[in-house]
Parts: C-alpha cells; structure tokens; sequence
C-alpha cells in the first residue's frame, strides 16, 4: 500500500526545463586548432601563451622564433643614425699660428718686422756707450723719523776676498760734528768680515757724517 503512494506521487512530480531567454542562447566554447601556417593564429598564440616566459617554449627557445626581420643582428642597435665624428684620429686639426723663427742677431731681431723696408739701414749709425761705472755696492741712507731717503749712490767698495753676502743695515747719529760714533749693526749680512768691512767704510772710506745734516737716520747697504 506505501509503495502504490509513493509510486503514485512520483509520476505526479515534473523536472523544470531550463530556461533560454530568446536571442541569448548559450553555447560551449568552441575549441578548434589553429593551422601553423595561418600568421595571425601564430602571432595571436604568442600573445596569448599562459607558459611561464621562464620555461622554454618555443616561442622563446627555439631558433625560428621570431622571423629573421625582426630578430636584432650584432652591431645594428644604431645604424639607422649617421656616425657624426667630433675628433680625428689620423691626423691633428689645430689651428696654430705659423711658426716664427727666432733671430740669431740683434740686428736681425730690430728689423724683424721691417723687412719689407730695404733702405732701413741707411742714415744709421752706432753710437759710443760709455761704460758704468764699477759698482761694488750700492747704499742708501733714509730718515729714521719718517723713513724719507734722503741719499742714494752706488760706491766701489768691495769686501775683501769679495764673499757671498746679504743686504746689512746700520742705525747712525749724526750732528753737526759729524758721526757720534761708528755705526750700529741692526741686520748683519750673515759674513762677520763683511759687516766689520762696510761698518768702517761709512765712517772712513764714505764719510757719511760729511754728508748728512744731524739727525738719526737708517743705512741700508746691498750687493
């Protein structure tokens, strides 16, 4: 008697049909092979590769990947552009004056650029140089006041044995005698025979009391 109800329910019970909306139908994806000599299939499958790009495949392992336009040759990155060259290499490209050659003599180096001149010697003629006096040194007397020079002359007084020595000062007090006394050494000139030489010059050889109104002045005395 259960069976028979339970029999009875079951062919009573209907299975909905699915729903279609009208124009929308849907359909599996259709999977088809592309051909390999089909271009744009080829292109569109590199594109579209779900490979790791760190396995090989071959599209990135394979010598015939990529057609031989578009793979880069060694050394052609930049031939599309024109080398432009700032230096040469072979030769030197400066531009420098025209070498002059130096005179070997002094009339050579006078006329130097007279020479389109060719009477410039004629009216000319040498002169007579009188020769400079012989100078052993040179001294010169300034105010100890107000550090005006007040006496300038070169003399031919030369040390003995004629050494090696530096500019020496004295210090002097003059009156109307004459010097006070021997000049005093305030800088020496490194020879003890030179200073004890030029410190009697001045009172002896050079008169420097003679020649000076009274006051103190600074004598400075070089080569």
């Amino acid at each position: 008697m259960a069976l028979a109800i339970v029999a009875g329910g079951l062919t009573l019970y209907r299975a909905p049909e699915p729903r279609i909306e009208s124009g929308r139908a849907e359909r599996a994806p259709a999977v088809t092979v592309a051909p390999e000599s089909d271009p744009l299939a080829t292109e569109e499958a590199m594109l579209r590769d779900p490979t790791p790009l760190f396995l090989p495949t071959r599209w990135n392992a394979s010598e015939n990947a990529l057609p031989a336009a578009a793979r880069p040759q060694p050394g052609s990155a930049f031939q599309d552009f024109a080398p432009a060259w700032k230096f040469t290499e072979s030769e030197l490209r400066l531009h420098l004056p025209p070498a002059v050659a130096a005179p070997t003599r002094l009339a050579d180096a006078i006329t130097a650029d007279r020479a389109e001149q060719p009477l410039i010697g004629l009216g000319r003629s040498d002169r007579e140089v009188a020769p400079l006096p012989a100078r052993g040194a040179f001294i010169r007397v300034s105010s100890a006041a107000d550090g005006q020079v007040v006496l300038a002359r070169s003399v031919d007084a030369r040390p003995p044995g004629e050494p090696v020595w530096q500019p020496l000062e004295f210090l002097a007090a003059v009156d109307r005698a004459g010097l006070i006394r021997p000049a005093v050494l305030i800088e020496s000139s490194r020879v003890l025979a030179v200073d004890g030489f030029f410190q009697e010059y001045l009172s002896q050889g050079f008169h420097l009391g003679e020649r000076l109104p009274p006051g103190f002045y600074r004598v400075s005395i070089g080569p």
